[in-house]
């Protein structure tokens, strides 16, 4: 009785244990503008078309990257006070998105035995398109900033090593691997920018 007491102990610790979703996937991405832009609006949008069109996740990728998007902007990349003398547009284009069949096949083979155990049932990759256009108060385009970045991270429904949304996941690292593109160009380009999105109406 206590061996069977213990084993389920074991497995209940083990089913509930899987890997639970970063928060810090939403927080800025390292190193901030040494030179900010002014104090800017800001607006993102995701490109992104769901094989399911019911699907809750279209809606969530958009709200996961305002959230991350917004903080960006007030923490790294301009002011954070006062009227708001500029635009910062974010958009992003999922070029590719992959779910590895071998997983697939192995979980279906065994009826998801495998899955029951800690293994993985997809292993995703995205690559997404990133681009950040920098808007003056007339809504000129006076800056557009572009850059690549792909993810991967397995699928899984119990497993203390891989995640239960992947697709959140590699969506949001794709997207924080080309924010940290475009900021080095931002950077690069910011005492350009400076006096274009200095004066005011």
């Amino acid at each position: 009785m206590r061996t069977a007491t213990l084993a389920a102990g074991l497995l209940l610790s083990w089913l509930t244990g899987c890997r639970a979703f970063d928060p810090n996937l939403l927080a800025p991405t390292p190193g901030t503008l040494v030179a900010r832009l002014p104090t800017a609006a800001q607006e993102a949008h995701a490109s992104w078309a769901s094989p399911y069109p019911t699907s809750p996740w279209e809606a969530g990728r958009d709200r996961d990257l305002n959230h991350l998007f917004e903080r960006e902007v007030r923490e790294t990349l301009a002011e954070p006070f006062g009227e708001p003398r500029c635009f910062l547009l974010l958009t992003t284009n999922t070029l590719d998105e992959r779910s590895g069949s071998g997983w697939f096949m192995a979980s279906t083979m065994t009826l998801g035995l495998f899955n029951l155990l800690g293994l993985p049932y997809s292993r995703n990759r995205m690559l997404v398109e990133t681009r950040l256009d920098v808007l003056d108060q007339d809504q000129n385009l006076v800056g557009s900033y572009r850059a690549q970045a792909d993810a991967k991270a397995l699928g899984s429904i119990f497993s203390p090593t891989n995640y239960a949304q992947s697709d959140r996941v590699v969506y949001l690292q794709a997207v924080r691997g080309g924010l940290s593109q475009i900021k080095a160009q931002l950077a690069a380009d910011a005492p350009r920018l400076q006096p274009l999105l200095a004066g005011g109406r």
